[in-house]
């Protein structure tokens, strides 16, 4: 056990040891919901020659992932291989390489070694950490709806959409729709949580009327 510390913790392995190490306290507080897992994710982004928005990350194929994923599993890979290449790869260079030259040069072949492998694990990793934005319920203005109750007033009425979900709506004062008609999302009301609706005919008047 004491060769094994004493061989992580020499040089090149502790270019990579002592960072998993720091990673793998990261991941226990993450843990522990102390920290979020997302503080490192940069909020910059480079543009291309091609004027699209891309990432430093994107280009390393390390995109998609937060960055904390992504270091952590860059430094397994590339502690790996700097364990296997020193064990394997070090004797080769005895006589041609001092061993601080050889630690730098598997050290450095390790790390870009790792990335490549580091990106083709984060892949499926990707989709947990997929972000939706939730929809506020004003950006559904302008949907079409079936009145389901018998009628819509000023005071209570119901609408379903398309895609299954029922609405609170309401119509303007003295006015009533009936039931079964097809109307539109207008306006919504915040304090009771309910949307103004009008009649597909009443919107293309409206509409009509502001085009005169």
């Amino acid at each position: 056990m004491d060769n094994f510390l004493d061989y992580i913790f020499s040089f090149p392995n502790i270019a990579f040891t002592v960072p998993l190490m720091i990673m793998i306290v990261f991941w226990i507080f993450a843990l522990l919901g102390t920290i979020d897992i997302e503080v490192l994710d940069p909020k910059i982004e480079s543009e291309n020659s091609d004027g699209k928005s891309s990432s430093f990350l994107e280009s390393l194929g390390l995109d998609g992932v937060p960055l904390t994923v992504a270091i952590t599993l860059v430094e397994i890979y590339g502690f790996v291989f700097v364990y296997m290449a020193r064990k394997f790869i070090t004797p080769l260079f005895d006589g041609i390489l001092s061993a601080t030259a050889s630690g730098f040069v598997i050290a450095i072949f390790s790390l870009i070694l790792a990335i490549p492998f580091a990106a083709y694990t984060s892949k499926p990793l990707r989709r947990l950490f997929v972000s939706h934005k939730a929809i506020e319920k004003s950006d559904l203005i302008g949907t079409y709806c079936i009145v389901t109750t018998q009628n819509v007033t000023q005071s209570f009425g119901q609408a379903r959409s398309e895609d299954g979900m029922i609405y609170s709506v309401r119509t303007a004062p003295d006015h009533q729709i009936a039931g079964g008609s097809k109307v539109v999302l207008i306006d919504f009301n915040k304090e009771n949580d309910t949307y103004t609706v009008v009649t597909e005919a009443e919107l293309m008047a409206m509409s009509s009327t502001q085009h005169i």
